[in-house]
């Protein structure tokens, strides 16, 4: 019993002082660098992001108010350069369906970018020229900030605001 007590305890001290890449290596193993990971990470999100903010520019620019309020969650929050907070896609689509009509194409800039887990964020800047009304020709810009968030394998916008110009 005594010899058994201190093989146990001596290969428990043996494991102890082994050094902690050893120990979790297995012959050939090449560890993953956490930089790498958190890199493709970003650079994915980053895509689809992008792929997103290509299609809502496309949408605004050909008045299809329906098509655009869908890149929007159904409890999304929305702030126009006009000002004003609109809650939700039905809220988010009667803004579009009465602001298309004087509002231009609208360009978007993205200055900087972040995303953790399944939450995006983009601050950028917007530039939207007014058709019709009593601004027609008028351009608006300002900054833009834009929150995406990820539900399953879909990205979608959950809070938009639009910086009234200065």
């Amino acid at each position: 019993m005594t010899l058994l007590r201190v093989r146990t305890a001596g290969f428990i001290l043996l494991i102890l002082c082994l050094p902690t890449d050893v120990a979790a290596q297995a012959p050939g193993y090449q560890q993953i660098d956490v930089g790498s990971i958190r890199a493709e990470y970003t650079a994915e999100v980053l895509d689809r992001i992008n792929d997103l903010l290509f299609e809502w520019g496309s949408a605004w620019a050909e008045d299809r108010p329906g098509d655009l309020a869908e890149y929007y969650w159904e409890d999304a929050l929305f702030i126009p350069p006009e000002g004003g907070l609109r809650r939700g896609r039905h809220e988010i689509r009667a803004y579009f369906d009465e602001a298309l009509g004087t509002h231009g194409a609208v360009e978007a800039f993205m200055l900087d970018f972040d995303a953790s887990g399944g939450m995006s964020q983009v601050f950028g800047n917007y530039m939207l020229q007014i058709q019709q009304g009593p601004r027609a020709g008028s351009r608006l810009n300002g900054p833009l900030i834009t929150v995406y968030v990820q539900r399953g394998r879909t990205w979608r916008i959950r809070s938009q605001v639009f910086l009234p110009p200065a």
